[in-house]
């Protein structure tokens, strides 16, 4: 976030501060620079974007035509129940969903395999074992590929997944994580690691969520009570934190939007590079809250009482306040001034009594500033 504001704050100073005389000059070498910034942001983050939305296509296409051809199921069920206040899950294919109850931790590990007939769908079942490790007061549960590399290799595809169902006391530390697999946590209050390749991540109901992550899939977080900081991020999902409260928050994506309704943190930092940035929520008086988006827009519409200091820039997007501010300022660029009609590309005010700090920067996206 920083190295995006202090990039625009550059071509800000070097567009405002140049000399008339030496506007053809000074506007080549703007033009040179906030292109090169432009085009290394967003040529990565295209590239990030397509290559997933590549290996997505890939995987949807061999669904489907899995799904064609190997109709038949055959299921193996792995039950198990544990004194333990810890479990770490890992998957490499099937959802993992975890929710609150009873006073021990309950597994139930379902393995479907999938064939053109049910004997092979049978014996797909064999690739993929479920290790269970007892350490303590610690579980771990793995899925593995196991053996048969020779027959393993012959095959064009091994259709094995495993669903993992778990009961646990709310107190229990969870740490889950999938290759390819959804995963779902409600009523959990101990300390929460999700993370997945690619699939979507939900917690519900938590108090002590460490990092909610999917590289392709939204990310959820909903009535979240936290006494400790909260990250949240995906590659190319959308990230969503809803009715929830924590002392700091730090969300980002870089080519889904990022979604922040009911939400009081007095500290909050969401970044999103080709995506929007939508926050409406109360602020907290003296709070901080840096929106920062590469091209997309960027929407803030403050509920409650809280006035706010608004600082807002964007190099070739523009501004719009809907609220009236006091002690208004804006900077418009020389040459924008002379090529473009005055494009805005700083507001700076005063909302109210000012007590919290909006800083919101954006280099093409739109920045609005409402009232719900």
């Amino acid at each position: 976030m920083s190295d995006m504001k202090a990039a625009i704050a550059v071509l800000a100073a070097t567009a405002t501060l140049a000399p008339v005389g030496a506007h053809a000059q000074q506007h080549d070498h703007v033009v040179r620079v906030r292109t090169a910034v432009h085009v290394d942001a967003q040529t990565q983050a295209e590239q990030r974007a397509a290559e997933r939305v590549r290996q997505l296509a890939r995987e949807r296409a061999r669904a489907e035509q899995n799904r064609g051809q190997y109709r038949e199921e055959q299921t193996e069920r792995i039950s198990r129940t544990f004194k333990a206040s810890e479990i770490d899950l890992s998957n490499l294919s099937g959802d993992i969903t975890i929710t609150r109850g009873g006073s021990s931790i309950q597994l139930e590990a379902v393995k479907v395999g999938r064939g053109r007939t049910a004997e092979e769908a049978k014996e797909m079942l064999q690739f993929v074992t479920v290790e269970i490790a007892e350490r303590g007061p610690r579980v771990e549960v793995k899925a593995v590929h196991r053996g048969h590399e020779e027959r393993a290799r012959e095959r064009r595809n091994i259709n094995v997944s495993v669903q993992y169902t778990v009961t646990a006391p709310e107190g229990t530390k969870i740490s889950a994580k999938s290759l390819s697999g959804n995963i779902r946590v409600s009523d959990i209050k101990g300390e929460i690691n999700a993370v997945s390749l690619s699939g979507d991540v939900s917690v519900t109901n938590g108090e002590r969520i460490l990092l909610a992550k999917s590289t392709s899939g939204d990310v959820e977080i909903v009535n979240l009570q936290s006494q400790i900081g909260l990250e949240a991020n995906s590659t190319s999902g959308t990230v969503r934190v809803r009715n929830s409260r924590a002392p700091r928050i730090r969300l980002g994506s870089i080519s889904g939007d990022v979604v922040i309704q009911a939400v009081e943190a007095p500290r909050l930092e969401a970044e999103s590079i080709t995506g929007d940035i939508e926050f409406a929520s109360p602020l907290q008086p003296n709070g901080r809250y840096e929106l920062n988006s590469h091209s997309g827009v960027i929407r803030v519409m403050p509920t409650g009482n809280t006035g706010f200091e608004l600082d807002a820039t964007s190099f070739s997007g523009n501004i719009r306040s809907e609220l009236t501010l006091k002690e208004e300022t804006q900077g418009v660029a020389e040459y924008e001034r002379r090529n473009r009609g005055g494009r805005t590309r700083s507001l700076r005010g005063v909302y109210g009594d000012g007590s919290a700090m909006l800083d919101i920067t954006t280099f093409s996206g739109t920045v609005i500033i409402g009232k719900k």
